[in-house]
C-alpha cells in the first residue's frame, strides 16, 4: 500500500497508473487541521533571538544599520543604545559637522557615527531581526547579502565577508531587463501562466 497525498489533478491519475499496477493507494490530506492550528513552540521575541542578522533604522533619513551578532540582539541592541547616549550630548553645528566627516571613525559604532554627524534620531523601537543562522561563517556571507541589499545603510564597511559584487544584479530590487525591453515590447511581469 502506498499513501499519497491529496492534490487535485494529480493524485486521481496517478492512482489509476498504481492501480494498474496492482498497488493499492491511501490518499491523505496535504494540510490538516492540526498543521493549521497547533503551533506546539511558541515564538520568541526578537531581543532573546542568538545568531542573528539584525536591522536598525533611522527615524530621521531612511538609512539602517545592518549587524550581526552571536550574543542576543538585546545585549548587542543595549551596548549600540549605550554608546548612543554617551554621545547624545555632542550635537555638531555644520562647522563642526564638516570637520567631523573627514575624520575617520569617530566611535565605535556605525550607528553613532550616523547620529553624530547627521545629527539624527536613530529608531531603537523598529530595530529588529531579519535573519538568523547558527554558524558564524555563513551568518557573516548573510549580514553581507543584507548589507548590499539594503540601500541606503549607514555602515562603514560590507560586514564579515567580502561578496563580490558578481551577485549585484540578484540584489538589484528591479529584475534585470530582458530582450523584450529593447526591442520595444511591454514588458509584463505580472501575467499568469
Amino acid at each position: 500500500m502506498v499513501t499519497i497525498p491529496y492534490i487535485k489533478g494529480v493524485t486521481e491519475p496517478l492512482e489509476r497508473v498504481f492501480r494498474k499496477h496492482g498497488i493499492t493507494t491511501a490518499v491523505r490530506p496535504k494540510t490538516t487541521l492540526r498543521s493549521l492550528l497547533v503551533h506546539p513552540k511558541d515564538k520568541l521575541e526578537d531581543r532573546v533571538k542568538t545568531d542573528c542578522v539584525y536591522k536598525i533604522p533611522c527615524k530621521s533619513c531612511q538609512q539602517v544599520y545592518i549587524g550581526e551578532t552571536g550574543r542576543t540582539f538585546g545585549t548587542r541592541l543595549e551596548e549600540h543604545k549605550k554608546e548612543a547616549d554617551n554621545m547624545e550630548a555632542v550635537r555638531y553645528t555644520t562647522a563642526q559637522k564638516r570637520h567631523a566627516q573627514k575624520e575617520e571613525n569617530l566611535n565605535k559604532s556605525a550607528v553613532t557615527d550616523h547620529m553624530t554627524r547627521n545629527n539624527c534620531i536613530i529608531d531603537w523601537e523598529g530595530a529588529k531581526v531579519i535573519d538568523r543562522e547558527d554558524n558564524r561563517r555563513i551568518r557573516w556571507i548573510k549580514e553581507a547579502v543584507w548589507i548590499r541589499k539594503s540601500t541606503p545603510v549607514m555602515n562603514r564597511d560590507e560586514g564579515g565577508y567580502k561578496l563580490s559584487h558578481v551577485w549585484d544584479h540578484l540584489f538589484a530590487k528591479k529584475a534585470p531587463p530582458t530582450s523584450a525591453t529593447y526591442s520595444g515590447e511591454k514588458q509584463c511581469s505580472n501575467q499568469k501562466l
